[in-house]
């Protein structure tokens, strides 16, 4: 493998047309937000099916799997593919290629280690030893997700989420049937581990079919290093914050089990859904606010909009389960859950919901400034809150103790909100206020329709859609003179072109 310094090559990737970043962004955000109901409604689903014909105990190793694998997935990338998705100039093939053996080394050997750490996980979780089948699974995943990187990265750079809304919609479609049916057949956790397997490796072959990328084994030691400068603390920020989310799957795992386990995880599907939908909408911040960096006036307006709607999509749906707890779980998860302490959990893991779409949209624009260091330092911030006063709570009041860490996580979140005036002249506060005014201003429709109804199926999906479609509207009414004006202002404006060629000797 040779070293050599970084250079453009003739074998650039075609650069693509000059487009509006406004213009593109909001055809992301459809294709988004489509992609997003398809996707979490199969998830949605598959979640129901897991939650009623698992067991307590089963539904809390399904917790630890994904954890585990969401775990060994960070030591596979290293922020190599934020880096590219945030460069100036268009990646080389030899660029991508340099990207792809670095990340093939590094999850190849994540694997293998985790892989031969499965017996002390049993013994530890103290689970049978067959149970290392699925172990064997999340190492094989981490593996086949290596060739799915590069591509991804490629078509979410330029805001290409047609094709990527499609596959990962398949996948959804293909892991949850397969979990859902395996479930209900009783196969146990055999059920979501093997769904899991099948759905990296075929959203793989799709996206390369999409994205066809000449990939060979190079390395290139100057320009990973030059990555890193920015990757690696991005990554390392990810990383955090996944420890951060590891007081359940191992702290309450492994000191009250796993049964406790699965209902930290239900009282934390239950209260935070709405924000759980947002995930995806952070992959279109990123790269939208990265093309706007160096127009000012066109980066205020999408991060201003950004911050309403995404408070906006969570906002009716966090009051409607906030309005219709009891009757959401019992008609949706089962008796089992409203039984146990589930309910009291939730309501201690609902505040998520007024404060994550604002630190989403903040923790984007850092990030397409640069400072992944700085997103870092508020990763190390949360992870410290939450396992500092998490577990001696939990200790102290048992599971219960994590809904109390989490609260005070929430209100250190707004530390960067308050920061984000060194960056950007937004009033933060009134945007966020403003997704969450519709909202607000209609929950008398679903407190209405509880008092006057016995509340079942019909009930709770009827007026579950009539409140977010009444909400979704005066939302828009509100909106809609801030939209045609971003959309006038920006939509024949070019594309400014991003200077950061300083960028990596500042880091």
């Amino acid at each position: 493998m040779s070293v050599v310094p970084p250079v453009q090559t003739t074998q650039n990737i075609k650069q693509p047309p000059s487009y509006s970043v406004a213009s593109k962004s909001a055809k992301g955000s459809v294709l988004l937000l489509i992609r997003q109901v398809a996707v979490q409604g199969m998830n949605f689903c598959g979640l129901i099916f897991l939650a009623r014909y698992l067991s307590i105990e089963d539904y809390g190793f399904y917790g630890i799997v994904f954890f585990l694998f969401a775990f060994i997935s960070n030591f596979g990338d290293v922020g190599l593919s934020a880096s590219l998705r945030r460069q100036s100039n268009e990646p080389t093939i030899k660029d991508y290629s340099s990207v792809f053996t670095t990340q093939l080394v590094l999850s190849t050997a994540a694997a293998a280690i985790f892989l031969s750490l499965t017996p002390l996980l049993c013994k530890l979780y103290e689970i049978p030893s067959s149970y290392s089948i699925h172990f064997l699974f999340i190492s094989l995943s981490l593996v086949i997700t290596v060739f799915k990187m590069n591509p991804t990265a490629s078509l979410e750079r330029h805001l290409d989420f047609k094709w990527l809304s499609v596959i990962e919609i398949i996948q959804a479609a293909v892991y949850n049937t397969m979990a859902s049916l395996m479930a209900f057949y009783g196969y146990g956790p055999l059920s979501f581990s093997l769904a899991l397997l099948c759905r990296v490796s075929i959203g793989t072959i799709l996206v390369n079919i999409v994205k066809h990328m000449p990939l060979k084994l190079d390395f290139n030691l100057s320009f990973i290093k030059n990555h890193l400068s920015f990757g690696l603390p991005y990554q390392v920020g990810a990383f955090v914050n996944v420890l951060k989310d590891s007081i359940s799957p191992i702290i309450i795992g492994l000191i009250i089990g796993a049964a406790h386990t699965g209902m930290v995880n239900m009282a934390s599907t239950i209260a935070a859904f709405p924000v759980m939908l947002l995930a995806i909408l952070g992959r279109l911040f990123f790269p939208a606010f990265s093309r706007a960096v160096n127009d000012k006036p066109l980066l205020e307006n999408l991060f201003a909009m950004s911050m309403r709607i995404n408070n906006a999509f969570v906002a009716p749906l966090a009051m409607f389960i906030l309005v219709m707890a009891e009757p959401f779980t019992l008609y949706i998860f089962g008796t089992k859950w409203v039984e146990s302490e589930t309910m009291e959990l939730w309501f201690l893991l609902w505040p998520a919901n007024l404060f994550l779409p604002t630190l989403m949209v903040c923790t984007a624009l850092l990030n397409a400034f640069g400072k992944s260091k700085t997103v870092l330092k508020y990763n190390l911030v949360w992870m410290l809150i939450t396992l500092g006063l998490g577990t001696p709570l939990i200790f102290a009041f048992g599971a219960k103790g994590f809904g109390y860490a989490n609260i005070a996580v929430n209100i250190a979140t707004t530390i960067v909100a308050w920061k984000m005036r060194n960056y950007i002249n937004c009033k933060i506060l009134k945007e966020a206020f403003l997704g969450w005014l519709p909202a607000i201003s209609l929950v008398w429709f679903p407190l209405a329709y509880r008092h006057f109804f016995d509340i079942g199926r019909l009930h709770l999906v009827l007026s579950g859609v009539c409140y977010y479609a009444f909400a979704t509207a005066l939302t828009y009414f509100i909106c809609r003179n801030d939209i045609k004006l971003i959309i006038k202002k920006n939509d024949k404006k070019p594309t400014p072109k991003v200077d950061l060629t300083n960028e990596f000797s500042t880091q």
